[in-house]
């Protein structure tokens, strides 16, 4: 295929739409952890945590944080990337699940964070399948030379 004819394929319509889904995700979990830095416990009560549940939040170890931090911005940044067609999407899917799986490890494994979660506690683990399954349908867009 000549190099003009990959510069020409364009993201698809699912492309599109799944990139738009991830993003308004990701714009809200990124409220969320902006929310957390800037108005802490506050800002944990106001969205209905229990009192164990602020105590619980508010001391996360730094390690956990980072990976939150790599989670959020990871996520997104990818579907802005996917979106710009760039290869690079990729990566940072890989990174956001990188951040979302050393959550998990915490929050379900390492401490009592399934308690803490409450009835929200699967929601790391379908981000992360959910974003283990960006990570092959970009993985299939540059075998396409979509993502460029």
């Amino acid at each position: 295929m000549r190099d003009s004819a990959i510069a020409s394929q364009r993201l698809p319509w699912h492309g599109w739409t799944l990139a738009v889904i991830y993003l308004l995700y990701s714009l809200a979990a990124a409220f969320d952890y902006v929310m957390s830095f800037v108005q802490g416990a506050d800002y944990y009560r106001a969205s209905g945590m229990t009192d164990a549940q602020v105590v619980y939040f508010s001391s996360l170890p730094m390690w956990v944080l980072a990976a939150w931090t790599l989670s959020v911005w990871g996520g997104l940044l990818a579907p802005l990337a996917l979106m710009a067609r760039r290869r690079f999407s990729r990566e940072l899917f890989v990174l956001s699940l990188l951040g979302v799986l050393l959550y998990i490890l915490y929050t379900l494994v390492l401490s009592a964070g399934r308690e803490a979660m409450g009835g929200l506690w699967f929601m790391p683990i379908a981000i992360a399948v959910i974003t283990a399954g960006f990570i092959v349908y970009c993985h299939q867009l540059i075998k396409r030379r979509v993502l460029v």
